[in-house]
């Protein structure tokens, strides 16, 4: 499944935390909502994994584009 979100002014993205129990387990979320009735949410088994997960993100999203970046609908593959 391919998700593109684009930045503009008709879309506002609302974060957050959300926390599931499960017969496995706890499974904690980060749920952003978007005024166009859609939601993506990231689940982790930890606060602390989820944390990381978003950290990932950020760093991915800092970073200056290269030959590893992916095009759309491609997954990158760090070596």
């Amino acid at each position: 499944m391919t998700v593109q979100i684009y930045n503009c002014e008709t879309v506002t993205i609302r974060s957050e935390m959300i926390q599931r129990t499960k017969s496995d387990g706890i499974f904690y979320g980060l749920r952003l909502h978007m005024n166009t009735d859609q939601a993506i949410t990231f689940w982790a088994t930890s606060q602390d994994g989820l944390g990381q997960m978003v950290s990932s993100l950020i760093q991915t999203l800092q970073q200056t584009p290269n030959e590893h970046i992916a095009l759309p609908g491609q997954m990158s593959l760090q070596r």
